[in-house]
């Protein structure tokens, strides 16, 4: 465990996995609501984000298999993840509670990834020439 009070493997997954509080507030909203599916209206209730937020936040959860669509709508999505993840999001949400401050620190000092950069500098934006 590091100065931080941060389980390793709660930091490993934070630096692999967690662009952003609101995807981790997604992520740990669908795993402590499990079997329960949400659609991006629902996550936008419970949070107060944007309902397009959500939306994009629960297709890149899917996306990095942190989530499964479920049958009974389009865009619903249910928490599914191996067992190593399923072990360790306690410990993500007990840090989350325990250390919010932190987490959020880890978070934000992750080094900027040098493809999503270059991916954004060709962005095209409206209203440019």
């Amino acid at each position: 465990m590091e100065a931080s009070g941060i389980p390793d493997g709660v930091r490993e997954l934070i630096v692999q996995h967690i662009a952003s509080v609101a995807q981790l507030e997604v992520l740990l909203l669908l795993f402590d609501r499990r079997p329960a599916a949400f659609d991006a209206a629902e996550v936008s209730r419970e949070l107060r984000i944007d309902a397009g937020s959500a939306a994009t936040l629960l297709g890149d959860l899917a996306a990095r298999g942190f989530l499964e669509p479920t049958p009974d709508g389009p865009g619903r999505f249910r928490f599914a993840a191996t067992p190593q993840l399923h072990a360790i999001l306690p410990e993500l949400a007990a840090a989350y509670r325990e250390r919010r401050v932190a987490v959020i620190t880890l978070i934000f000092s992750k080094p900027p990834d040098p493809l999503r950069q270059f991916a954004e500098a060709f962005r095209l934006k409206k209203g440019s020439d």
